[in-house]
């Protein structure tokens, strides 16, 4: 009586090493960084449009949204200056220590070559990012894609406002205070955004 049966083997090839990638330029490295900010900077000023008009009251400024984007790009350059400083601060400590690390942040000699290039992208970052907070042209870009997005939020807003409008009245009737305090809220938040779409256009 047999208690294994022999199964067939299958033919699946040989095994053969990947071809290696080769590591991306480092302008390239560089250029995808500055990308990866602007959206940063683009996002962050979005949010601060939402609390000044929703929160503040402020209008829209187009000079105040510029200067805060630039604003944002430089302090960005300034936080990849600081970590290219911190990985050549790391750097002058590897070659003294051989082997293979035991944690996530102990760096070794083998380790070398990846952190000069990590501090040389850094640092190019930091430059290029300082280079791009003084051309209009982008800063222009940025802000205005801020706006868009803003205006984007707030439309939805109000969508949502009238939304709940309609729906609470087709539910439990309201008493006649919170009808108006519902619809001049709804009011302001159309004036709002009215203001914000003729600021956008001139």
């Amino acid at each position: 009586m047999k208690l294994f049966r022999r199964t067939k083997r299958h033919d699946v090839g040989t095994y053969t090493d990947p071809i290696p990638t080769p590591a991306p330029k480092i302008e390239e490295q560089i250029e995808d960084g500055v990308l990866v900010a602007l959206a940063a900077v683009r996002l962050k000023v979005t949010n601060r449009l939402i609390v000044r008009s929703l929160r503040d009251g402020k209008d829209y400024d187009e000079q105040r949204v510029r200067l805060r984007v630039t604003k944002e790009i430089l302090n960005i350059a300034v936080e990849k200056e600081k970590d290219a400083k911190r990985i050549r601060k790391i750097l002058e400590t590897v070659a003294d220590k051989p082997g293979a690390a035991d944690f996530a942040d102990d760096f070794r000699a083998r380790d070398a070559k990846t952190l000069k290039r990590r501090a040389k992208v850094s640092s190019g970052l930091a430059a290029r990012l300082a280079e791009v907070a003084t051309d209009p042209e982008v800063v222009g870009e940025v802000a205005d894609r801020a706006h868009s997005a803003f205006l984007d939020e707030f439309a939805v807003s109000v969508a949502q406002g009238v939304r709940a409008f309609a729906e609470a009245r087709a539910g439990t009737p309201l008493t006649e205070m919170d009808r108006v305090a519902q619809l001049q809220g709804l009011s302001e938040e159309l004036d709002e955004l009215g203001r914000a779409r003729r600021a956008a256009e001139d």
